[in-house]
């Protein structure tokens, strides 16, 4: 039958349409092999088992998970869903398996395979807590493929009372945390701890005159203090601010005899602030002689220096009568390039008076006019 079957194909006749043909058994059963439908797996992979510690801190907590999964199907690729990633729930560590990717995706930590086999997955999450006061709460959420179960916890330190069991088990693939942070005697003391005494530094004032008599006076306040604090500057008589920042930042400038603002760290934790005013005042027409007095400004923190540069008109010659500022030769920092005779004093432990100057002047005649002898 079978011959008869080639020699029509031979020919070019279409084979019959019925018929029977009788084969050996070994024959047979290769064409039954290739012939029977391969059977798929339902499910491409499934989570075996799972296992969850927690360890809650001051404001989180820290989970070590691990998961025993196997792949079934090679012929597609395999997608689980073991933890959902929600706001607050950062991943730290992962296991790097070959042929297995764990990664988060569409919000979830899942896992991606191709190749069949049966997989340890070990991972480290922290999740954030929420609260207000000493309470602290977090919700760790499994994903779609994840298992039902336990939760195991554990504290970390002493300070640190569990308001849940031991051994939280999910509900409806949820498990709830709570837990209470103490004040332990340490931190009490540390809570207790007084403020930072708030000081001044160090200061420095730059005057500048010309002739006319019109002149400039910018302070600059380096601060130390540990929170904000209320700071005040009294202005000498005759002076008006024309211009105040704070921490590089401007500040409205109000007329009157001081200047009052809340003086606060540059950064959150530092212990640094800075703070810039400039004021103006007509000093009066320069004669060819007599005498300059300078009061700067007086503030409600204790100063530890004080440093000075007067910028005067170079026609005139220039001595100290008295005051406190001393004349000093230079200075531990380079100040900013000025116009005039530039003259330099200093001053140390300024309580709370402002400091003074007072010097005399006359016209400059040296190598000015020609000398008879």
């Amino acid at each position: 039958m079978i011959a008869l079957w080639c020699a029509m194909m031979v020919l070019g006749a279409p084979p019959p349409s019925s018929g029977t043909v009788t084969l050996p058994l070994s024959e047979m059963l290769p064409l039954l092999n290739e012939t029977a439908p391969s059977l798929a797996a339902p499910v491409p992979a499934v989570v075996v088992s799972q296992e969850l510690h927690g360890r809650v801190t001051h404001d989180a907590l820290e989970v070590k998970a691990k998961w025993v999964v196997t792949v079934l199907d090679g012929t597609r690729w395999a997608r689980l869903g073991l933890l959902k990633m929600v706001q607050g729930v950062v991943l730290e560590e992962v296991s790097i398996i070959d042929h297995v990717t764990v990664a988060v995706q569409g919000g979830e930590l899942v896992l991606l395979s191709q190749s069949p086999g049966t997989y340890s997955i070990e991972a480290k999450l922290s999740v954030r807590a929420s609260g207000t006061g000493l309470n602290r709460t977090v919700k760790l959420e499994r994903g779609r493929d994840g298992l039902e179960g336990v939760l195991r916890l554990e504290s970390g330190s002493e300070s640190l009372s569990l308001l849940t069991e031991r051994e939280v088990f999910s509900d409806s693939g949820v498990w709830p945390v709570k837990w209470r942070t103490e004040v332990t005697k340490r931190e009490a003391v540390q809570v207790a701890r007084p403020p930072l005494e708030p000081t001044v530094t160090a200061a420095r004032a730059q005057v500048v005159s010309t002739v006319e008599g019109r002149a400039r006076l910018t302070m600059r306040y380096a601060l130390q203090l540990d929170r904000p604090q209320p700071f005040t500057i009294e202005l000498p008589e005759g002076w008006a601010a024309t211009r105040l920042s704070m921490n590089g930042e401007a500040r409205p400038v109000l007329s009157g005899p001081a200047i009052s603002l809340s003086a606060e760290p540059e950064r959150s934790g530092g212990k640094e602030a800075v703070v810039e005013v400039t004021l103006e005042r007509e000093l009066g027409i320069f004669h060819l002689s007599g005498r300059l007095a300078f009061t700067f400004p007086a503030v409600s923190w204790p100063t530890s220096l004080l440093d000075v540069t007067v910028h005067l008109p170079t026609v005139f010659e220039y001595q100290r009568l008295g005051g406190s500022l001393e004349p000093i030769t230079t200075l531990g920092w380079a100040p900013a390039a000025m116009p005039g005779k530039q003259l330099i004093y200093q001053q140390h432990l300024i309580a709370a008076a402002g400091p003074t100057l007072e010097l005399a002047y006359s016209v400059d005649l040296n190598n000015r006019y020609f000398k008879i002898r």
